[in-house]
């Protein structure tokens, strides 16, 4: 092993050490900054939160008229041109059905 390689050696050493101390202060630091964490009531209010945009995302699509117009619309045209909504819609699944095979 020449001098050259030692040095790179012990170059590769001291950063790898460097590196682990950092690793080491940010899993201290973590540590510390979790500890005083209630993950039960956390928990709980994200249980909360999600119920409530699950609500508030349910009364949004049933009262939304715009949303109401197009399915009214789509309707419409479903009755004027079923063959044409049977490819289209043969088509959508086909293309689903690559994409998530994948």
């Amino acid at each position: 092993m020449t001098t050259q390689d030692n040095e790179s050696a012990k170059d590769a050493s001291a950063r790898l050490a460097a590196a682990v101390g950092q690793a080491e202060q940010a899993i201290n630091s973590a540590k510390e900054y979790l500890a005083g964490t209630d993950f039960d009531a956390l928990r709980a209010k994200a249980s909360d939160t999600a119920t409530n945009l699950y609500r508030e995302g349910r009364d949004f699509l049933h009262n939304s008229e715009d949303l109401a117009k197009a399915k009214e619309g789509l309707a419409e045209s479903v009755r004027k041109n079923p063959l044409a909504a049977v490819g289209i819609a043969f088509t959508a699944g086909l293309v689903l059905a690559l994409l998530t095979r994948g």
